[in-house]
């Protein structure tokens, strides 16, 4: 008060206020400056707040819309709501009919297009409104307003909320298109209840899409947002229908509509809307829930895609679904089973069973085909592909299938009973255990759980083959239907494997060849020299019975089509009707049938491509020697050299034991926490070794293996199984502290 008492002129001369004036100059000029301040800063606050102000896209966008699954055939054929169950979906605004466009411009703001997020006129129009009535009586709040308090919703109003409001929306369009903020405005619009968005409105209040929205529909629809839930028609129709009346109103006011246009469009048409008291059209009731389990792991593949193509074949998945149901029925004590079905030449996943009843109350929701279960014998055939990939055998070679003890291990066959020396292709077709394990006992374990982590039958870096030993050839170890399934793919598909996908049109992997063409013929001949119950067709197959009879499993396999079927009970009880030659095979074979009803099965490569005769030793099916006094004509695979026969040497040597060099039976100090490094060799080179019960497999000359801190049994088993093994013992001691 005292600067505004000494400035101003009052009681002053004119001479005296020209010198006060010069004197106070600086004073006078400060005075000059605050009107026009205070009247910049607010100017200078609008013009930066969007700077200051967060993005409101990017939070709208943590809002994933509701995802739609395709079939095979690329029809609709699912729809699952967001997480927190709202249904809200994201289409383009191609997808969308214009009459909507109209419409919702019209109603919410019309000078959408014009405007830079504010609409300043239309606040200046509610300011006064408000002055003159001492109530709102419109708002002034344009669509990249509402857009932006989307993001940020709350039902609270307050002044700053507004401002805050405003600069996002001109944030908004200063960052955005207008066509992308309209798009998200439309895709988010409330419409009552949990229904969010145009498209997720046409498709529950009219069951179709938002493309096919006539101009009296659209009508109806875009005056719910105002007050979505006291103006849903499936509640309120009445209130919906007064609505409606107000936005005709605003049409014609705009010149969109003739007042008798709007007046019939109220009147005379009647607007389709769906049956309320029937589920909603958008959830597809067709689709069972037990169909489900394919659509769940399509939508973990696809990662976070809304629309999801898959290669679903919902016929055919329950055509299967029934053949497992009516099996099921004549197998006493199977509450379940489950089955995969892939296509070899696009490697998809057509079909999924993975329940036959999803309400059970015994783990009906449980997706079976997922779960881990002890495979029988439907690991052999990797063994005998592996084995024939190196030169160990082929189908004609003779296997021992006499009793054989490893260390603690003492395998048996199925039904109790030895065949003597058998021919390859007659052991794998008859499922013979001893042999089996004989091949494992050969390659090794290291050497097929490699194998099995190729095919991702085994986790990379897990120690489950490893600790199952010998025993994972008859599949002590854990492994899925799902994955077994994959897996089997790489005999039709000539040694070429990768994961089957759940997608349609997916971006090809590459291949991992992890086997020659011509194995994969020899296999599968060796594979189809019996008939498949319940078909006439040429199938290779292979049955499978977990001990205990907890599983009975059977896959199948021609050239166009991978089929993984499993029976048994989700709690892990037995039954005895779980074997796999009785249970799963005939339900394989019913359901190739039904895929081959019209047409025969795509012939195989022909043998003289891959394969070529030569002498073998007719004792043993192996290369013949010079020692061989029987020659017999058999096949071989092109460009892998089958190893000699060995079984017809004349001399002592035939019946001795190997000698075993090295280590030799003393202690040995440690030289690392892992133990020792020591070099591995016996007197013949056609030995397997094992320490303790731990397979080796075949050693090359020269090897070193390292023995952990202990008491070691080193065993050398000769190829020749007239003769006896050689049996080593040492120790290793612990390194002595520092």
């Amino acid at each position: 008060m005292r600067f505004f008492c000494q400035i101003l002129p009052i009681g002053r001369k004119p001479g005296q206020f020209c010198r006060h004036l010069r004197r106070h100059r600086r004073r006078y000029l400060w005075l000059l400056l605050i009107p026009p301040a205070v009247l910049l800063l607010p100017v200078l606050f609008w013009l930066f707040l969007p700077a200051f102000l967060a993005d409101p896209m990017l939070e709208l966008q943590r809002q994933t819309p509701a995802r739609i699954f395709y079939d095979a055939a690329g029809q609709e054929c699912y729809c699952e709501p967001t997480y927190d169950w709202q249904w809200r979906f994201a289409v383009p605004l191609e997808e969308i009919s214009p009459a909507v466009i109209q419409v919702i411009l019209a109603t919410e703001d019309s000078d959408f297009y014009s405007h830079r997020g504010v609409d300043y006129a239309a606040v200046l129009r509610a300011a006064w409104q408000w002055l003159g009535h001492g109530r709102i009586i419109s708002g002034a709040s344009t669509i990249s307003m509402q857009l932006a308090r989307m993001a940020h919703y709350t039902p609270r109003r307050s002044l700053w909320r507004k401002i805050r409001q405003a600069g996002q929306g001109r944030k908004l369009e200063q960052l955005y298109d207008k066509g992308v903020i309209l798009r998200e405005y439309l895709n988010r619009l409330p419409f009552g209840g949990k229904i969010y968005g145009i498209e997720a409105a046409a498709r529950y209040y009219f069951g179709k899409t938002a493309m096919q929205l006539s101009l009296a529909e659209a009508s109806y629809l875009c005056g719910l947002p105002q007050r979505p839930n006291a103006y849903r028609p499936d509640r309120y129709p009445g209130r919906a229908k007064e609505r409606q009346r107000v936005v005709l109103k605003l049409l014609v006011r705009q010149g969109m509509l003739t007042a008798g246009q709007a007046r019939e469009i109220l009147l005379q048409e009647k607007l389709p809307l769906r049956d309320f008291a029937r589920p909603a059209d958008f959830l597809h009731p067709e689709v069972q829930p037990e169909d489900r389990h394919f659509l769940v792991l399509a939508g973990q593949e696809s990662g976070g895609a809304d629309r999801v193509r898959t290669s679903w074949q919902p016929q055919l998945q329950r055509s299967i679904r029934g053949i497992l149901q009516r099996q099921g029925e004549r197998l006493p004590g199977v509450a379940d089973a489950a089955a995969v079905l892939l296509d070899n030449q696009q490697w998809e996943v057509l079909a999924l069973v993975g329940t036959l009843n999803f309400s059970s109350l015994q783990g009906g929701e449980v997706n079976a085909a997922l779960a881990e279960r002890c495979a029988g014998s439907v690991l052999k055939p990797f063994l005998y592909a592996e084995a024939i990939e190196g030169g160990l055998l082929v189908m004609d070679s003779r296997l021992d299938d006499s009793p054989i003890r490893y260390a603690n291990y003492r395998p048996g066959n199925y039904d109790g009973g030895q065949s003597g020396m058998v021919r390859a292709g007659a052991a794998l077709s008859r499922s013979l255990n001893i042999p089996a394990v004989r091949i494992m006992a050969e390659l090794g374990v290291p050497r097929v759980v490699e194998l099995l982590q190729q095919l991702q039958l085994c986790p990379p870096g897990a120690p489950v083959g490893l600790q199952n030993g010998l025993a994972i050839a008859l599949g002590s170890a854990g492994h899925s239907l799902l994955a077994l399934t994959r897996a089997y793919q790489v005999f039709p598909n000539g040694g070429r494997w990768r994961p089957a996908s759940f997608l349609r049109g997916r971006p090809a992997e590459a291949d991992a060849r992890l086997f020659q063409p011509g194995s994969m013929v020899m296999l599968s001949a060796m594979l189809q020299e019996r008939m498949l119950p319940g078909t006439t067709l040429e199938v290779c197959w292979k049955t499978g019975t977990s001990s205990g009879n907890h599983d009975a499993w059977c896959f199948a396999y021609t050239r166009e089509y991978t089929l993984g079927v499993w029976f048994g009970n989700k709690d892990g009880s037995g039954a005895a009707a779980l074997v796999g030659s009785s249970a799963a095979a005939p339900c394989a074979g019913e359901i190739m049938q039904l895929l081959y009803r019209d047409r025969q099965p795509g012939a195989w490569p022909h043998e003289d491509e891959l394969l070529e005769k030569a002498a073998l030793c007719r004792r043993s099916g192996l290369l013949r020697s010079s020692s061989c006094q029987e020659e017999s004509a058999g096949l071989v695979v092109k460009g892998i050299p089958l190893r000699t026969c060995r079984l017809c040497r004349q001399g002592a040597d035939a019946v001795q034991p190997p000698a075993i060099i090295s280590p030799g039976p003393s202690q040995y100090v440690a030289d690392s926490p892992e133990g020792v490094l020591l070099p591995v060799q016996a007197s013949v080179e056609a030995v397997f070794w094992f320490d303790n019960s731990r397979s080796l497999g075949r050693l090359l000359p020269g090897a070193k293996v390292r023995f952990g801190v202990g008491r070691h049994i080193l065993t050398a088993v000769p190829d020749d199984p007239q003769r006896p093994a050689a049996v080593l013992e040492f120790t290793v001691l612990a390194s002595p502290a520092p």
